[in-house]
């Protein structure tokens, strides 16, 4: 690389959290969750289109690399944005909505998680990725419509009438959490696809798909749904039954 590639990286970062202190402030004012999930997938399609035109030509393996952070983007984006606006709010902000400090710190640690997540993207982007990993592209469309199919799954059995709560059919009948396995695999499959390209620092970017699978295996996504799981249907025979026969997140592993 023949430029210095910390500044970009780090203009990118003070980027995303100028947008996300802006949702922020608007979020805070009208006390709304429609900001939330939209501004987070549009950070991470504004940065690869970005360092796609502004770092390069637009080479074939170039534009795959951004197009699978790009269409990821748009599919969670729409989903999330069209499921918040059919629910009104999202109970997980319920705690701290109201208060400045506590909302504005999801706001900070969403910077820094969109950041540290597109890390792959943007280095493969800024070093002119010149090969096409179709491995690679292959785990991110398994990922992509694992992800996809759970998140109808559940949107629509959370939209009829059941006779329970909890979700245990379709990928949800052995999986708890199928949507997470597919957002990790998207990741991984990102990262993996910049892999040859990587060298001293840039291996760094590891970081990117270990952030995730901390975050949503330690963090804020399995641990939160399993808690409130437990609390919810302490006495439910039913859920005591799925547990025992479902896993968290992969089959005979986890």
């Amino acid at each position: 690389m023949c430029f210095s590639p910390m500044l970009p990286i780090f203009i990118s970062f003070i980027l995303i959290t100028l947008v996300n202190i802006a949702a922020y402030i608007w979020a805070y004012k009208k006390q709304s969750d429609h900001l939330t999930d939209i501004s987070y997938s549009a950070c991470f399609i504004i940065l690869v289109a970005y360092f796609l035109f502004a770092y390069g030509d637009l080479t074939l393996s170039r534009i795959v690399l951004a197009l699978l952070v790009i269409l990821w983007g748009i599919r969670l984006g729409g989903f999330l944005f069209y499921r918040i606006h059919k629910m009104g709010k999202d109970a997980r902000f319920d705690d701290f909505r109201g208060s400045k400090k506590g909302f504005l710190k999801f706001w900070l640690l969403q910077s820094i998680s969109i950041w540290i997540i597109a890390l792959p993207a943007i280095v493969g982007l800024m070093a002119n990725i010149d090969h096409f990993h179709w491995l690679a592209v292959l785990l991110w469309f398994l990922g992509w419509i694992i992800e996809s199919i759970a998140d109808y799954q559940k949107f629509v059995f959370r939209q009829k009438k059941a006779t329970h709560e909890f979700i245990d059919t379709g990928l949800y009948k052995f999986i708890r959490h199928p949507n997470y396995l597919g957002e990790i695999l998207i990741w991984v499959a990102i990262f993996w696809y910049v892999t040859p390209i990587l060298s001293g620092w840039m291996w760094w970017t590891i970081v990117s798909p270990l952030w995730i699978i901390f975050l949503l295996v330690k963090v804020s996504g399995i641990p939160l749904i399993e808690h409130s799981y437990a609390t919810k249907y302490a006495n439910n025979t039913m859920f005591t039954q799925y547990l025992s026969r479902s896993w968290k997140l992969i089959p005979f592993i986890y």
